[in-house]
């Protein structure tokens, strides 16, 4: 598979150079990104102990090629690929974990995993406690556009949902609500018609095959299928949506409008419970309103976003004890451990070419909060620079402080961490 990943690159490659002998119409595009990040965590941290320090440094860089290519009037291929590298001191302490506990399994992975997709597109090239270096093709689907609307099959992305920070009806490949950066979800395999008209604007059909991952066969309880239509009326959009992911049966509704110069938005799901004997379902809801407006001759936005699912724990000690809870962090169908939050966000454009940002996460039960504030600069018309902070605040046992790792007893978290990103675009 690594080889048919590089027969890929090399097409990619040789794309690129225009050569007018080719009938074949394509467009093309992609970025090349570098990171660097200073991280720091208390002196009981579990990273701390591990590697006997509190700075931690790090890197990293990333190579993304989008291609769409026109193979005919109503029909296309988009392959994306992507080359990416990371490490420094965070991953060898990391390394030196336990596999097995519970922060090792929470931290996440440095390389996407195609355990349970249809199709193994990912590849190490090479990796060592220092760094870790991985190709992958993020994007390989064909779309066919008629009448009848548009089927795309393949490796993709889909977002439902209204959320702005949580989004409970997003459920295929979600971002993290912490993640800032949020150009390409990661992408799926799956089959996904689409179409619509004047009153249902938008109905979908989505397919998602998966492999069990410890025996690499398909299994069909661990695929998603279902469907979503909104129904537009009067500047109301009104959605409405039937899943059966994994072992559970979802049902949901979405509501956007105006209010007054302002946008809100409103989801709800209802998640019917197939592999926890003590619970047969729970509720999650998420509300926001976001407004621009102009104040002292520079423009402004914001948003606030209301967050409760009904799955989850007074504490993160208490939420790793809770296997249905646990299992849909791992899959990263869920983020935090909690019931309750609250985010906001606010944009200032200072200048054209500079906006500066601060969104917050609150846990409203503990009031931890992920403070993270952030400048973009756009240097030149395909160059861009980003810096910022990722800035926990809680005490011990909140989400946001100081957790405990059950095997050890040392304290678990985020890190305080500062980060630059600079990114050229072509």
């Amino acid at each position: 598979m690594n080889l048919l990943i590089g027969l890929f690159f090399s097409l990619g490659l040789l794309l690129s150079i225009p050569m007018s002998s080719f009938a074949l119409e394509y467009d093309w595009s992609g970025h090349l990104r570098a990171q660097s990040s200073l991280g720091w965590y208390q002196a009981d941290h579990i990273m701390s102990e591990t590697a006997g320090q509190q700075y931690f440094l790090d890197g990293s860089a990333d190579l993304r090629l989008n291609y769409t290519f026109f193979l005919t009037e109503h029909s296309s291929l988009e392959l994306g690929y992507e080359a990416a590298s990371s490490g420094g001191q965070s991953r060898k302490a990391m390394l030196k974990l336990a596999p097995g506990s519970s922060y090792a399994r929470l931290a996440g992975a440095s390389v996407p995993s195609d355990d349970h997709q249809l199709f193994d597109l990912t590849g190490v090239s090479s990796g060592n406690r220092d760094y870790i270096a991985y190709h992958r093709i993020d994007r390989l689907l064909l779309a066919l556009d008629g009448d009848y609307g548009t089927i795309k099959a393949g490796r993709q992305a889909l977002t439902w949902g209204n959320g702005q920070i949580f989004n409970p009806a997003d459920l295929v490949n979600p971002f993290a609500p912490a993640d800032i950066i949020r150009d390409y979800k990661i992408g799926t395999d799956m089959l996904l018609y689409q179409t619509g008209g004047e009153r249902v604007s938008d109905f979908q059909l989505v397919y998602v095959p998966r492999r069990n991952p410890e025996n690499g066969k398909l299994d069909g309880s661990q695929a998603t299928f279902g469907g979503k239509v909104r129904i537009s009326r009067n500047e109301m959009d009104v959605d409405l949506l039937l899943l059966r992911s994994y072992e559970d049966s979802i049902i949901g509704s979405g509501l956007t409008g105006f209010l007054g110069g302002a946008i809100y938005r409103t989801d709800w799901t209802l998640t019917f419970l197939g592999d926890d004997p003590d619970r047969d379902q729970y509720l999650s809801i998420v509300a926001n309103i976001d407004y621009s407006w102009v104040l002292q001759e520079k423009n402004w936005y914001g948003f606030v976003e209301l967050y409760y699912k009904e799955l989850g724990a007074d504490s993160p000690a208490e939420a790793l004890h809770d296997q249905t809870l646990v299992s849909r962090l791992l899959r990263g169908e869920l983020f935090v451990t909690g019931k309750y939050y609250f985010d906001a966000m606010v944009q200032y454009e200072a200048h054209p070419l500079v906006n500066c940002f601060v969104s917050a996460i609150v846990n409203l039960e503990d009031h931890s909060f992920l403070l993270q504030p952030r400048l973009v600069w756009e240097m030149t018309e395909s160059m861009q620079v980003l810096a910022g902070f990722n800035l926990p605040v809680g005490g011990r046992g909140d989400e946001f402080g100081e957790g405990e790792d059950l095997e050890t007893g040392f304290a678990v978290g985020r890190s305080v961490q500062g980060y630059a990103l600079i990114t050229w675009f072509f």
